[in-house]
């Protein structure tokens, strides 16, 4: 027994030296090429402004959801990220199947909400996989071009369960078509530090995607997709399609996005892993005996952020698909492409399957030697122990090791802090286990589909949608927007907090602007763009007195909203503050029909409804800017003008048209003349 244990020994030995290495290498390049760009480049390489972001003219884009068996999460997906998107040129295509109509009502219903879906239904029965059904999520795209007059110059994967970050679209905007496909980190969220499992996705996603992804792109030109977070350019899609009879991904695969993003590099063009951060606001508990909230301004990536499995059958479940499509089945489809750095990216993603294999046998070589050990004493250990080569290449390992073990720990603090980062250290056993099991599942599924002529089946996995408490935390607040539009800086941001701690009661945009950091107008477009709702000042012409009677003045002025005017069936409100809870539902049932709302600023409101309490129904031109608007003296944009200089002044109206030089005293003293008149006549 011995004598197979030494030879396995210095197998794993001589494997882990060798692995090390190429891992030492990977390190390497990208830490000297961090120090070269911030010791020589730093003051030549200016990152684009998230204004400059912002300002580029959209194009068209298409976001593309397979979902099979998604009913729980596709509809929670899509409302929150058409909510908090940043992009308005889009649209949302769901890739559904005939026998899953729980997803499909979903679908339906999630339309009904939001014009910018679309439902595609794949002819086939689900599952196929899920490249067969974005294969046809791709010609329901070209149907709604013909039907819209549109064409869709870039095209984003996701998945049902993701977090799409609000600045996503503007940032491939900004980089297709320079570049042919653009993949963004993905970023696990978190879970309790028990959930050891969920864990391991994050440590792995941590170095991949902050590191390796960064050096594959440098040296290979192109970078494997992750499925998710992926922005391809259009012109790629309708090359690939011409020569491929619009199977744009290999349905014989069961990692799509993979072999897509490696077989790039096949029609010379390039993708990127695009790293991109913006500053927003993070509370955080301080203290250690007195604990108490602090808001802190920090960076945050760019990035896609998912929930990933927490038990160890369904971790195994779906990595054993990942190693089956990127190790075996990648390498049958796509062998070995010309190009050096291309086939040393390959050989690292195909060298998982003896890697996790060996690790499992190292912890088995381990395991012997240290009850040998015990047993017999060190003293009568095997005579490998004492071959100075062997213990040399040992110490190298177990230097590898501590370096990789510290690489992993500075990765994961990057992301998450300081605990996470420690627990990456023990968590690194579990995740061996983990791609141990997943590998051996992989060959069995694969050997078996080569046999049989079948292809391997596609094994969903089952996907969790955060909930609205967990939502909250990624949702952008008012100050995170603000300070990426550069509407205010880190420093009055921080001082506004200061102001708001002393008085609870008063929100963040009042305080702003109590403080003079920030325009009405500014404020009232950021609130907007936050909550989802159209915003701005209120036209008095279009107030439909005869909703009136249904909302007392002392209600309105309570609640500081206004009933406008009916548009498909549905009331327009404005509302100086949308989220005081309940409010929609408590509108509704006192102006019996469904409502939408919109922002206006508190003083706008105020002016409003004294606007529109002037006078009883039917008496609307006795208003003197109303007069004058019919005599056609003044523009009603003129009269909204005045009106806001008096709503700041409280100036009398007619004098601040004399001084904007709109009106004559001769035509303001007859205006006035028949306000009398009309006001006298009401009163009999």
């Amino acid at each position: 027994m011995d004598n197979v244990f030494v030879i396995l020994t210095v197998v794993v030995a001589v494997s882990f030296l060798l692995s090390g290495i190429d891992d030492l290498f990977i390190d390497a390049f990208y830490w000297i090429r961090l120090l070269y760009r911030e010791l020589f480049l730093r003051g030549t390489i200016r990152p684009i402004r998230q204004q400059v972001l912002c300002s580029i003219p959209e194009k068209w884009t298409a976001i593309w959801i397979p979902a099979w068996h998604e009913h729980e999460v596709i509809g929670s997906m899509v409302s929150h990220t058409i909510d908090s998107m940043n992009y308005r040129n889009f649209d949302i295509f769901v890739g559904t199947y005939p026998n899953d109509r729980l997803t499909q009502d979903a679908v339906e219903s999630t339309r009904a909400r939001f014009p910018q879906v679309e439902k595609i239904v794949c002819p086939n029965p689900g599952p196929t996989n899920k490249a067969d059904c974005l294969n046809w999520i791709f010609q329901g795209m070209l149907l709604a071009e013909q039907k819209k007059g549109i064409r869709y110059e870039i095209v984003v994967l996701h998945d049902a369960e993701d977090i799409v970050h609000p600045l996503e679209l503007k940032l491939f905007n900004w980089l297709i078509p320079r570049k042919d496909m653009v993949q963004l980190p993905v970023i696990p969220l978190e879970r309790p530090a028990g959930c050891w499992t969920a864990g391991t996705y994050l440590d792995e996603f941590a170095e991949n995607h902050l590191k390796d992804l960064l050096v594959r792109e440098r040296l290979a030109k192109v970078i494997p997709s992750a499925g998710v977070g992926t922005a391809i350019n259009r012109a790629v899609l309708d090359e690939i399609a011409a020569a491929s009879q619009n199977q744009i991904f290999n349905i014989n695969t069961l990692t799509e996005d993979y072999e897509f993003g490696a077989g790039l590099s096949r029609m010379n063009r390039t993708g990127i892993l695009a790293q991109f951060t913006v500053t927003r606001t993070q509370a955080v508990m301080r203290g250690w005996w007195h604990r108490r909230k602090e808001i802190r301004v920090v960076r945050e990536r760019v990035a896609v952020r998912e929930f990933f499995p927490d038990r160890f059958a369904l971790a195994v479940r779906q990595k054993s698909r990942w190693v089956l499509g990127i190790s075996l089945q990648g390498w049958k489809d796509l062998g070995w492409p010309p190009g050096f750095w291309i086939r040393y990216m390959l050989y690292r993603d195909r060298k998982a399957l003896y890697a996790n294999v060996v690790t499992a046998v190292a912890y088995l070589v381990i395991l012997y030697w240290v009850v040998k050990v015990a047993i017999n004493g060190w003293g009568r250990g095997p005579n490998l122990i004492r071959s100075r080569w062997v213990a040399d290449v040992v110490l190298a390992d177990t230097f590898l090791m501590l370096h990789r073990l510290v690489q992993r720990f500075v990765a994961v603090v990057r992301i998450s802090g300081w605990l996470q980062g420690f627990l990456s250290i023990p968590r690194a056993v579990v995740g061996n286990a983990i791609n141990f099991v997943a590998t051996v599942v992989a060959a069995e599924m694969f050997f078996t589909s080569e046999r049989s002529g079948k292809p391997a089946e596609w094994k969903k996995t089952a996907h969790v949608f955060p909930s609205a408490e967990q939502l909250m935390e990624h949702r952008r607040n008012l100050g995170d927007l603000l300070l990426g539009n550069r509407l205010i800086t880190p420093v009055q941001l921080q001082k506004a907090l200061q102001a708001q701690r002393r008085d609870p009661k008063k929100k963040l945009g009042r305080v702003l602007r109590e403080l003079g950091y920030i325009s009405e107008e500014d404020l009232l477009a950021v609130l907007g763009r936050q909550l989802g709702l159209p915003s701005g000042s209120i036209d008095f012409c279009s107030i439909d007195r005869a909703w009136l009677r249904k909302l007392p003045r002392e209600t309105v002025e309570a609640l500081l909203v206004l009933p406008l005017r009916v548009s498909n069936g549905v009331l327009e409100v404005a509302c100086a503050d949308p989220e005081v809870p309940g409010i929609k539902s408590r509108l509704e049932a006192s102006l019996g029909c469904a409502i939408s709302m919109r922002i206006a600023s508190e003083a706008d409101i105020r002016l409003a409804i004294a606007h529109a309490y002037l006078l009883p129904e039917g008496h609307a031109g006795t208003f003197l800017g109303e007069l004058l608007v019919e005599a056609h003296a003044i523009s009603q944009l003129d009269l909204d003008r005045a009106l806001r200089i008096q709503q700041s002044s409280g100036r009398q109206l007619g004098e601040i048209l004399q001084d904007l030089g709109l009106i004559t005293p001769e035509m303001l003293a007859e205006a006035l003349r028949k306000q009398e008149m009309a006001q006298s006549s009401s009163r009999t």
